[in-house]
């Protein structure tokens, strides 16, 4: 039985000729949300609370809102909108909204000893005019780039970080007074650095954990109907938003894997990261946001020790923040010093790359996308792909929106970790999805969730 995920999906892939949807340009005429907030206390949002860098994956629409739920900080306790435009945060409710708040999270004994708690929501008009019927997934991929950077600012100042996938969607969507088109899409739990609930409670990522809503979903597509009125909701990626909620923790389940296997293939050991860990952290709080140009490469050859740091660092921003492990990284080689071409698999518990495939023609590659010439002498791509109907039968059709928040902090990852390197990798969003998949021999059961090209900047 298919899973409405993997319908959903097919739907967003990119087409060269599409006509014009009647839903999609209702979208396109909605009014942007008002965040003024008038009225409101105002305290200011230092540099140390939320990170400088703000993500740029969705073609600077800035579709990601975000709040935060504070205790025992700088400022009173309460529930606060971040207002990056005017550097402040933006008083929404005080104890009393906080606890609501804190209700719709499991292991509330945990999270009610936050510190502070982001929570990340998709703004979806200001994306469907660019994205369409993909807007969806892109936002919730933007969300996950947002959140890679706070882990990566918590990691910095030594705090205990986690991600929190799980939660009664509707419970904060109210708590907050959401619009309609505003979606919580994620959240992130920041503790002090002695913090021992923090300690004793999970693994730092390591077990990939995630909460499935699997036992309360009965929303599948087969031959026969679909149990829920499809005409009732505007536009599929609505329908898609109501079959990912969460209604009743109770019926959650607790998911951990931890996918260490060797694959088939001849293996290639990575080298040692050119950094230290802790040097790699210093040197982000530097970083500033960068125009992403859309812009062929320039020509060149990727030192063998950069190419194993891309890949390694992956893991100081949680390498399966949401996806409990789901998500299949597979790195397609152009020109990197002493790494034949080809597409191989990465494991990262193993530091190592498998070739799957010897054949890496650049031509070829340049075009599966919607334009080709843009895409031309990337060094290397990292393709994030999942089998939707595995991980919709381990987590349910909310499965899919953690496959797209785990594309989206690795994307971010690599962005960030290319420019330390005085590289530039950016995601392409429109290209050939079966084409792709036929040239990389990637399995049928697998979809592409996201493409990132590595290469060398441009002479400015």
């Amino acid at each position: 039985m298919r899973y409405f995920s993997e319908i959903y999906h097919e739907s967003t892939q990119y087409i060269p000729h599409g006509s014009g949807d009647p839903v999609i340009m209702h979208w396109e005429k909605q009014a942007y949300a008002d965040k003024r907030y008038d009225g409101c206390q105002r305290f200011p949002l230092t540099a140390g609370f939320m990170p400088l860098l703000a993500p740029v994956s969705a073609d600077y629409l800035d579709p990601v809102g975000v709040y935060a739920v504070v205790h025992n900080t700088e400022v009173p306790d309460g529930v606060y909108y971040v207002d990056r435009d005017d550097s402040k945060l933006v008083k929404l409710g005080g104890e009393d909204v906080r606890k609501a708040i804190l209700t719709a999270f499991p292991e509330q004994e945990f999270v009610k000893e936050a510190q502070t708690i982001f929570l990340y929501t998709g703004i979806l008009e200001r994306a469907v005019w660019r994205f369409r019927e993909a807007a969806y997934r892109q936002v919730q991929m933007d969300v996950g780039s947002a959140c890679a950077n706070t882990i990566l600012l918590a990691k910095l100042r030594g705090q205990k970080v986690f991600t929190l996938g799980g939660f009664v969607d509707d419970s904060i969507a109210v708590a907050l007074k959401l619009g309609a088109t505003e979606m919580p899409m994620a959240a992130i739990a920041i503790f002090p650095e002695k913090s021992m609930v923090a300690f004793n409670s999970v693994d730092d990522g390591v077990g990939e954990l995630a909460y499935s809503n699997h036992a309360e979903m009965n929303a599948y597509v087969g031959e026969g109907e679909n149990s829920v009125d499809i005409s009732r909701y505007p536009s599929r990626f609505m329908l898609q938003n109501h079959l990912e909620n969460i209604d009743d923790l109770n019926l959650c389940m607790k998911v951990r894997r931890l996918n260490a296997q060797a694959l088939p293939g001849d293996e290639f050991p990575l080298t040692p990261s050119k950094f230290t860990n802790e040097y790699y952290l210093r040197e982000l709080w530097y970083l500033r946001a960068d125009r992403k140009i859309k812009a062929p490469f320039a020509h060149g050859t990727l030192d063998l020790d950069d190419f194993s740091s891309l890949l390694r660092w992956l893991e100081l921003a949680q390498i399966n923040a949401f996806g409990a492990g789901l998500i299949k990284i597979w790195v397609v080689v152009f020109d990197v010093m002493f790494v034949y071409a080809g597409v191989y698999r990465y494991i990262p518990v193993r530091k190592s790359i498998y070739m799957q495939n010897g054949s890496a023609n650049p031509k070829r590659f340049v075009k599966c996308f919607a334009v080709p010439e843009q895409v031309q002498n990337a060094m290397f791509a990292v393709v994030l792909t999942s089998n939707l109907n595995e991980s919709c039968n381990v987590l349910g059709n909310r499965g899919y929106r953690y496959m797209n928040l785990n594309a989206g902090v690795l994307t971010e990852s690599l962005y960030v970790s290319a420019r330390l390197l005085n590289k530039t990798a950016r995601e392409e969003h429109f290209f050939y999805h079966d084409e792709l998949k036929k040239l990389l021999d990637i399995p049928e059961a697998e979809s592409i969730i996201s493409t990132v090209l590595i290469g060398k900047n441009q002479v400015k």
